[in-house]
C-alpha cells in the first residue's frame, strides 16, 4: 500500500561527496541508508514540459518513499510513502 499526495510535500535532499545521506520534510531529517531505484521523466518538450528525476528511497527509520526533483528549478518534492 501507497500513500500518493495529490500535492507534493517540498524536500530537501542532503548529498556529501556525491552521496544521498538525508532526505528532510517538514523540518524532519530522515537518514539515507538507500537508494533502490532512481528514473528520469520528460515528457511534452515542445511546450511547458515535466522534466524530472525521481528517486525511490529507504531511510534508517522504515521509511520508503519517492521523491522528484524538478530538473528546471531545482526543488525537490516528497511524492509517495510506501508501506
Amino acid at each position: 500500500m501507497s500513500r500518493l499526495f495529490a500535492e507534493p510535500l517540498p524536500a530537501k535532499l542532503v548529498w556529501d561527496e556525491g552521496e544521498l545521506v538525508a532526505l528532510v520534510v517538514a523540518g524532519h531529517r530522515h537518514t539515507v541508508v538507500e537508494q533502490l531505484r532512481r528514473w528520469r521523466v520528460e515528457a511534452d518538450w515542445w511546450k511547458e514540459s515535466v522534466s524530472r528525476d525521481y528517486v525511490t528511497l529507504r531511510t534508517a527509520d522504515g521509511l520508503v518513499c519517492d521523491v522528484y526533483g524538478d530538473r528546471r528549478s531545482g526543488a525537490w518534492w516528497l511524492q509517495r510513502v510506501m508501506d
